[in-house]
């Protein structure tokens, strides 16, 4: 079956089912949700007042048996409607919290907002406590899984805490250039197709040149959501997948700070109130110390550098309502071959405000976002680049929530403005600058309505494009079915079709570039295009053992690949191709809380098939079938960290099957005849490269074992925190990639040791 024809009738099954469902919603809750009341609130941490998404509400009529309850949103948001007059009785619980009760007499059509503050219970914090079903690393529904901070420090990395890089590369389906390059290729996507946010502002390039870091160390982030595909209605504009990661808020009672050193990194934390119980800060500086380090740590010199600066101010108001401001700056600079001469840099600066509000007596949510995003990445020459380009985003986008009866409606507006910009010089192909502007401004509706054991979940994206693109329509569906109406074993699927106006031109042609132009689809003025199909299982083994599987097919089309020619360099000339991604992950995952184990596999094939008009002198045909160079065939992640009271030991080893490569066959020279007729008897050409057929080759397969080992001793009034470890322990030597120029293999770092020294003040 055709794509084009799978999403014509995906879009009428898709409106006749979504049309459905509103009719079943309006006629079951039209006239009783007059007549009946409704209890909503906010529930989020005291101290910090971080919503606690999962938080269970139990509401329970005086005198009556019938239960009703509900969890938590991202928000910390729960509505209960639909529920008769009379007295009721309330509880709110959450693992490591004390329990919160209260009793309510409600009226008809009374909404009572109920916003709690909830308390950590210390007893039961110092106690083991097992992580409940669908959450972890193994707690993935329909592509989704929920990332703690917490999570980051079970993967061994060189510094004073974990990292969200380090973390995502231990899950399966993540393809990484190794630890350099900062680029992340999910599920058969390529990093430019991958939506990063930053409490809800997009962020253009997160991973830093150093690949054990991002922007989003374990000290600054509250959690994450990570979309390996299939996600729902509220996020557009990417065809790959979805990381939404929230950054915690300053303590709004409590001055404290930390430093810590490692030969990797240095960061500097510090928070506070600026009102007491009101208004808090956090603010974060970091800075990499490798290229100082790495002539006595690694042997040879690594000219790598990368840092960061953070700032965070929140206020909180009525209801647990809050808003808050933030800025953040990276900046990323190196040469990721060491005996090359050509650097390659980027910036990234993103600003933004959020802010959550529930009205006293109102029924909606309002979670409203706007921000600016930039990024400038140039390389080159070090004082005179040959490739710049910047993209600039601003965002406003406004969602709101609330309940009739048990469904749950979410709908939204947004406007995205990008200015593109980019000045490149081709060999043989002149200068390349262009400036463009785009407009994007569009609704989603998404609705959440349980049927039984089964949850649906349809959404819908219209999006107009100013001038640029014809306005489109993404149906999306996401499913849930608990069989036996449990938590432990749940049946997950995803159906859905996402669009991408921005292209991120990339020089696959060279696996040691990480330079990225973007630009609007510069091909036909065709979007990219995206149809997802998931299917997974989640199975609690008891025992603190979870095991979950999810299957997963992309068609993909409109992807701008560069045009095949004999020139390995970077080139703006681009042509159209389909792709094809279909592979599986299982997890397996055991927790008691001192130990935790996981081991992950990983089996995906993504293959493009482009037309180009040379093809036929070339191959005999106009049409090439070929593996990208993200094409990782087997994957094999494992981890497992252990608490010993003030000792915690951690390890990580994971193992890759080689990536496409081009082989080449020899070398020749290229003479330009643009200015006069050249002596080939007496000139030297400009050397060339005669290549294979795309990506025949396959490099090495790649393995590596990290350890650490942490000690934190009490003092008087701190912290302190080592670690001790190493990457690379036994010293593998991993290819990074091939010059095909000089016939030289590019490795990735040796056996790296170091030591992190941190310091909390409290």
């Amino acid at each position: 079956m055709k794509i084009a024809n799978m999403k014509i009738r995906f879009h009428r099954l898709y409106i006749i089912f979504f049309l459905t469902a509103w009719i079943c919603i309006a006629m079951t809750s039209g006239l009783a949700m007059a007549q009946s009341a409704t209890v909503q609130g906010i529930i989020t941490d005291r101290m910090s007042g971080e919503p606690l998404e999962g938080a269970n509400v139990v509401l329970q009529e005086v005198g009556e048996e019938r239960l009703r309850g509900m969890s938590a949103d991202q928000n910390g948001f729960y509505q209960v409607a639909g529920l008769d007059p009379g007295d009721y009785a309330l509880r709110i619980s959450f693992i490591g919290y004390h329990t919160y009760h209260d009793t309510l007499s409600l009226g008809a059509g009374v909404t009572r907002t109920v916003s709690v503050e909830m308390e950590r219970d210390e007893e039961q914090l110092g106690e083991v406590v097992v992580a409940p079903p669908g959450t972890g690393a193994a707690g993935i529904s329909a592509g989704r899984q929920r990332v703690e901070a917490a999570d980051f420090s079970r993967v061994p990395t060189p510094a004073a805490g974990g990292d969200l890089a380090s973390y995502l590369q231990a899950m399966p389906g993540v393809v990484s250039t190794g630890d350099r390059g900062g680029h992340l290729y999910i599920r058969g996507g390529t990093p430019a197709e991958n939506m990063v946010l930053v409490d809800g502002s997009l962020i253009f390039q997160p991973f830093h040149i150093l690949g054990f870091f991002s922007a989003f160390p374990e000290a600054l982030v509250s959690d994450a959501d990570f979309y390996a595909g299939g996600y729902g209605a509220r996020y557009s504009g990417r065809t790959s997948s979805v990381v939404d990661v929230k950054m915690r808020n300053g303590d709004r009672y409590e001055t404290s700070a930390s430093g810590s050193v490692s030969p990797f990194v240095a960061e500097v934390l510090a928070e506070g109130p600026l009102s007491y119980g009101n208004t808090s800060w956090i603010a974060s500086v970091r800075r990499s110390f490798v290229e100082e380090t790495s002539p006595w740590t690694l042997g040879q010199e690594y000219p790598l550098r990368f840092e960061s600066q953070y700032l965070k101010l929140t206020h909180f108001g009525e209801n647990d309502s809050r808003c808050s401001t933030m800025a953040m700056r990276t900046y990323d600079r190196g040469r990721l071959d060491v005996d090359q001469d050509d650097v390659v840099r980027w910036t990234n600066f993103v600003a933004g405000g959020r802010c959550v509000i529930l009205p006293e007596g109102s029924n909606l949510l309002f979670d409203l976002n706007a921000g600016v995003s930039y990024v400038s990445n140039a390389t080159g020459p070090a004082g005179d680049p040959d490739l710049t380009s910047d993209a600039m985003r601003v965002n406003l986008d406004v969602n709101l929530t609330r309940y009739f009866g048990e469904a749950r409606l979410d709908y939204g507006v947004f406007v995205h403005v990008h200015s593109l910009n980019y000045d490149m010089s081709e060999l043989f192909g002149g200068p390349q600058v262009d400036s463009e502007h785009l407009l994007s401004t569009g609704v989603y509706v998404e609705t959440t309505f349980p049927l039984g054991n089964v949850q649906l979940i349809p959404g819908v994206v219209a999006t107009y494009h100013k001038e640029t693109y014809d306005p489109t329509l993404e149906p999306r569906l996401r499913a849930t079915w608990q069989p036996w109406g449990r938590d432990a074993e749940q049946l997950s699927a995803a159906f859905g079709l996402y669009r991408q106006p921005l292209a991120g031109v990339t020089g696959t042609r060279d696996a040691g570039s990480v330079f990225t132009a973007w630009m609007s689809s510069p091909v036909r003025s065709e979007q990219i295009e995206a149809v997802h199909a998931l299917l997974g299982w989640r199975q609690s083994l008891g025992g603190g053992f979870q095991l979950s599987a999810e299957l997963y097919r992309k068609w993909l089309q409109h992807l701008p690949v560069p045009v095949w020619s004999h020139l390995v360099q970077f080139t703006t000339e681009l042509a159209l191709a389909d792709g094809d991604v279909y592979g599986a992950d299982v997890r397996l995952e055991f927790n008691s809380g001192r130990f935790y184990g996981f081991v992950g596999y990983g089996y995906g094939l993504t293959e493009y098939e482009t037309t180009q008009e040379h093809f036929n002198e070339w191959f005999g045909e106009s049409v090439r079938r070929y593996h990208p160079p993200h094409d990782r065939r087997h994957q094999v992640n494992s981890m497992a960290s252990l608490d010993l009271g003030s000792y915690t030991a951690g390890v990580r080893w994971q193992l890759g099957s080689g990536l496409p490569f081009t082989r080449p066959m020899g070398f020749d020279e290229l003479h330009s005849f643009r200015d006069k007729v050249p002596v080939v008897k007496h000139e030297y050409g400009t050397p060339r490269v005669i290549l294979q057929d795309y990506y025949q080759g396959r490099m090495l397969t790649y393995h590596r074992l990290d350890i650490s080992l942490e000690r934190s001793i009490e003092l008087s009034s701190a912290t302190l925190n080592l670690r001790g470890g190493a990457v690379n322990l036994y010293d593998r030597t991993n290819m990074f990639y091939y010059d095909v120029y000089t016939h030289r293999r590019v490795d990735q770092l040796p056996f790296a040791p170091y030591f992190s020294v941190e310091l909390e003040l409290n």
